[in-house]
């Protein structure tokens, strides 16, 4: 009898969860697509820089945050905003480690519209390697219920990507495969790279406080009012689906730079929809020059650079799946697994841990 009514209670604690994390991540979108529709003001890019600086800003307060940086118009994502909000309501509502990994589950989940992806991001997100199967249930269940109330109660739409069919395979094909995780994985590098520099010359500025703030917003306000840069401000939705019809490689470069700048000179957001974007367009060029489909280039892309810097591989096989189809799942899987070696032991979350049984990359 007590079991039942500790499963029960877990049960309606779960509900209770996903309700919540469902609702704030519909709440979280309706606020950034009023953003989008009425675009972004780069001019207060010095003043929200001044209030990152000047206010502490505690992960419940994670969402205005967000709102705030993609307002000014910095280049930066969503998926930390839900799993930060997820995981906060999943840790306010019990001290068990469950609840938190399903929380992450459901904000990843009810953000992007894919369950199975946010359930096995949660699982594997903490320790690279090592997945904690006692959590699956209750990740997959908070997955698919806040997903479903974030659709069907408050009505959210997300992108419809197009369905991706495999060409004959070959050895010739494989070998371009193998190409282009090699180059995904350099354009990771760099990113991390590129970001731990930003950082890193950002702390070793002479102004604190206040002045640090505004001079972060000037910085960024200059590099996006450059020409090439005009594109990359803000989240870039519109831009998601490009690579799957045209060229535009050098998108890549530059979106890659103003997102490592947004978020090294302390603005608040995610990594993964940059980095779909990043990874799709850069994807898609390699494609045109070595002979590949573009739109399946994209999709791995898409998934597989985010997927090898979080170290999430099974998340970005999922991830795939459910926005382009099943049939590259082994495409997805095997080109984020060269990523995530290729791209060092460090990824986008700081605090992961690798498996003892896991061979570690040597840089």
């Amino acid at each position: 009898m007590a079991r039942i009514k500790a499963f029960l209670l877990n049960l309606g604690l779960l509900v209770a969860l996903s309700f919540a994390t469902g609702s704030l991540s519909s709440l979280f979108l309706a606020g950034l697509d009023w953003i989008q529709h009425h675009g972004s003001y780069l001019y207060a890019l010095p003043i929200v820089g001044l209030v990152f600086q000047s206010l502490p800003f505690p992960a419940y307060l994670i969402i205005p945050a967000t709102w705030l940086s993609h307002l000014a118009g910095a280049s930066v994502g969503r998926e930390g905003t839900a799993i930060t909000m997820g995981r906060v309501l999943g840790e306010r509502i019990s001290s068990s480690t469950i609840f938190p990994k399903a929380g992450m589950a459901a904000g990843f989940a009810s953000v992007f519209g894919t369950p199975l992806a946010g359930a096995f991001f949660a699982l594997e997100v903490g320790e690279v390697g090592k997945i904690n199967f006692r959590h699956l249930p209750a990740c997959v269940f908070a997955a698919f219920s806040a997903n479903f109330v974030s659709l069907h109660v408050y009505g959210t739409k997300h992108l419809s990507y197009p369905v991706l069919f495999l060409p004959s395979f070959s050895g010739e094909f494989y070998a371009k495969l193998a190409l282009m995780g090699l180059f995904l994985a350099l354009i990771a590098f760099l990113y991390k790279r590129s970001e731990s520099i930003i950082i890193s010359s950002f702390d070793k500025l002479p102004v604190q406080g206040p002045l640090k703030g505004i001079l972060a917003g000037l910085i960024l306000l200059g590099v996006l009012s450059i020409p090439v840069f005009h594109e990359t401000s803000g989240l870039g939705s519109k831009f998601l689906l490009r690579p799957f019809e045209e060229v535009a490689p050098d998108f890549a470069l530059w979106k890659l730079l103003a997102t490592n700048l947004s978020l090294g000179l302390g603005f608040k957001g995610g990594e993964a929809t940059p980095l779909f974007l990043i990874g799709s367009h850069a994807a898609s060029g390699f494609a045109s020059w070595f002979g590949l489909p573009i739109g399946l280039a994209a999709a791995i892309g898409f998934v597989s650079l985010y997927g090898g810097l979080a170290k999430t591989p099974l998340a970005a096989t999922f991830l795939g799946m459910e926005l382009f189809g099943p049939s590259a799942w082994f495409c997805y899987l095997i080109i984020t697994l060269i990523v995530l070696f290729g791209s060092g032991k460090k990824g986008i979350f700081s605090n992961q841990t690798w498996a003892d049984y896991l061979p570690k990359p040597l840089y």
